[in-house]
């Protein structure tokens, strides 16, 4: 028993230990991102005489490189060791950094100390007093990954499917932002219940429902209620919502007035379980043709997780319109395709709301609140053949810290024989030939801006290289007014259609950030990683191939399908906007007020050298 407890609590202190470190990688990034680089106040290649003994060691032992930020107006400078740093300034960070104050020794910096540092200075340079809120919670989402290390259930999953395997495989969620699993509005033990990081499956909570109460969008109502059907396995009307949810819905009036009058009768958790996605409100079965997203009132990350009818319209609305474009849209990108959502459903209450003369946002409320958005399965034969897997369960890290995509490249290299630099550059070629036909095709000749970040594409293997890509969320897709005139959107409703505008600047800036910096960099940054030297210098090498690649695609989708000027802006070394995630924290704004951070452009950065570029690389014509 007490060599038990002690392994216990080595473990504990280990999964302290990783939570801290992958928090402190988190906030170095961002403020490196959003703040340091363009103020030139970080340097990848300085050596310093005056360094801790400790992290010198560390440097001589890993062959890593030193990162080195000033703060000027807070009078103190920070030192780390990193492993690889990317040339857009992305780091694999080693060790704990320090902090140096004028006539003060270094001091090694817990994740708590250099946020707290961090937010110190912000608040000297940029127009926000410290913010405790931040703070707060970049506790809570270390809190709450080392709960998630500290579960037995971390990836248990032996059944064989690889979608959902990968769906909860996201132990450290987004890399560049300040609190990626912060999540607020719901007990511990409660959120364990439901979190996909630790492989849960949950009944849902059901309530039975007068009939005249459900509204359904849509021209598909019969499988939408076959879904609710085989779930719930009851006689009657029975509509659910998330556990989470339910807890929030069982103390407003209106509801509770509902139950009174018999318009609704809470049933609790009952049915078939259900398995959360990487977005945690999303669920999923093997054997239903339609997943879920379901409202939560509960803060992930940025915002509250709530389906506004206006939202949910939308996007059942654009799949209605998008359907027509598959035909043409295949003979441009064969093996891109979108994941329709074709029905949404909710409670309507807004005739008791009115009875009982409750005010309008009641209503809006629960009706947000047992809102659904019904988004097409992938098939049992797809599932089979294709073995799909969300990009973002890809280009991360394991619990030990290693890169996912570089242990599966390694993998298949032993099988092939083949070097890990072929490899990379093979499955990278794959990966972008059908991204960016997908993307560009949908963007540029149908006016269609998805938002094609890593937790929004989903890749289908054949040999263990790309071959098919999935792209989801049309709730958050727009539409360009130019290719988009009103007449062409007259089934949306006024405020539906004011949401799905985008003009074409801002359109290209998501499309540039999403697909460049958020999805193709971080792809590029672990690729790199697992290169044969585990060498810095290697590791930059292959990483500038990968972009040489990434440009010679841009350049051939241009050859073939025509000219596009910001394509030809971002060929001439046009900058790359980044989005601010850790600033619009601190600034207390919405997400969707979230400013850019322009980032030099690494198609036109370090060109390779012609004995490390390879004619079997040029990617292939249709």
């Amino acid at each position: 028993m007490e060599i038990r407890k002690f392994i216990e609590s080595i473990q504990t202190q280990i999964n302290a230990e990783l939570s801290d470190k992958n928090a402190t990688t988190c906030l170095l990034n961002c403020y490196i991102r959003e703040c340091a680089m363009n103020a030139n106040e970080v340097s990848f290649h300085h050596e310093l005489a005056d360094c801790p003994l400790s992290l010198r060691s560390l440097k001589a032992q890993s062959n890593g490189q030193w990162v080195l930020l000033n703060f000027p107006q807070s009078g103190a400078r920070l030192l780390a060791v990193a492993e690889q740093v990317s040339n857009i300034g992305r780091c694999r960070f080693l060790g704990k950094p320090f902090v140096k104050k004028e006539g003060s020794p270094w001091l090694a910096m817990e994740t708590l100390e250099l946020c707290t540092f961090l937010l110190n200075h912000l608040s000297l340079i940029l127009p926000a007093e410290f913010n405790e809120e931040l703070l707060e919670q970049v506790q809570n989402s270390r809190d709450i990954t080392q709960a998630f290390l500290g579960s037995s259930k971390v990836n248990p999953d032996q059944t064989g499917n690889s979608f959902i395997r990968a769906e909860q495989s996201l132990l450290w969620g987004h890399a560049l932002h300040p609190s990626p699993k912060s999540r607020h509005g719901v007990p511990l033990e409660t959120l364990l219940q439901c979190s996909p990081e630790i492989s849960a499956s949950f009944p849902l909570f059901w309530f039975e429902v007068s009939p005249e109460l459900i509204r359904i969008l849509g021209n598909q109502t019969e499988k939408a209620e076959n879904v609710l059907r085989n779930l719930h396995g009851q006689n009657g009307y029975l509509y659910p919502c998330h556990p989470w949810e339910a807890e929030y819905l069982l103390k407003q009036p209106l509801i509770l007035a509902a139950i009174k009058q018999g318009l609704l009768k809470p049933r609790g958790e009952l049915g078939n379980p259900v398995q959360p996605t990487s977005s945690v409100r999303t669920v999923y079965r093997e054997d239903l043709d339609l997943q879920m997203k379901f409202s939560i009132h509960v803060r992930l990350t940025n915002c509250i997780r709530k389906n506004a009818w206006y939202e949910l319209h939308s996007a059942v609305s654009l799949t209605g319109l998008l359907r027509p474009l598959a035909t043409e849209a295949r003979e441009y990108c064969p093996d891109f395709q979108v994941m329709y959502e074709p029905l949404a459903s909710t409670l309507d209450l807004g005739a008791l709301a009115r009875e009982l003369g409750m005010n309008e946002p009641s209503a809006r409320d629960c009706m947000e609140s047992f809102g659904i958005l019904f988004r097409e399965n992938l098939s049992a034969r797809n599932n089979k053949n294709l073995r799909p897997q969300l990009a973002a369960s890809q280009f991360t890290c394991d619990a030990r810290g290693n890169s996912i995509i570089a242990i599966q490249l390694a993998y298949h290299c032993r099988q092939s024989g083949i070097s890990y630099r072929e490899m990379a550059l093979d499955w990278f070629q794959r990966y972008i030939e059908i991204s960016l036909r997908g993307i560009f095709y949908y963007f540029f000749k149908q006016g269609v801006v998805f938002e094609p970040h890593l937790q929004n594409t989903v890749i289908g293997f054949h040999n263990g290289l790309p071959h098919k890509i999935w792209i989801r969320d049309l709730e958050g897709t727009k539409l360009l007014p130019e290719f988009w005139p009103a007449t062409r959107l007259s089934e949306l409703q006024a405020r539906a259609r004011r949401s799905v505008y985008y003009e074409r600047e801002k359109g290209w800036k998501r499309i540039a950030y999403c697909l460049l910096v958020n999805n193709f960099s971080e792809a590029i940054f672990h690729l790199a990683a697992g290169h044969e030297e585990d060498n810095c210098q290697e590791n930059i090498r292959l990483e500038c191939e990968l972009w040489q690649l990434l440009r010679t695609a841009v350049e051939q989708w241009q050859y073939e399908n025509g000219a596009q000027p910001e394509l030809g802006q971002l060929l001439l070394g046009e900058t790359i906007p980044s989005k601010n995630n850790f600033t619009t924290r601190l600034l207390k704004q919405a997400d969707f007020q979230a400013g850019y951070t322009n980032l030099k452009n690494p198609l036109v950065l370090s060109p390779v050298s012609q004995n490390h570029q390879s004619s079997e690389h040029t990617l292939r014509t249709r």
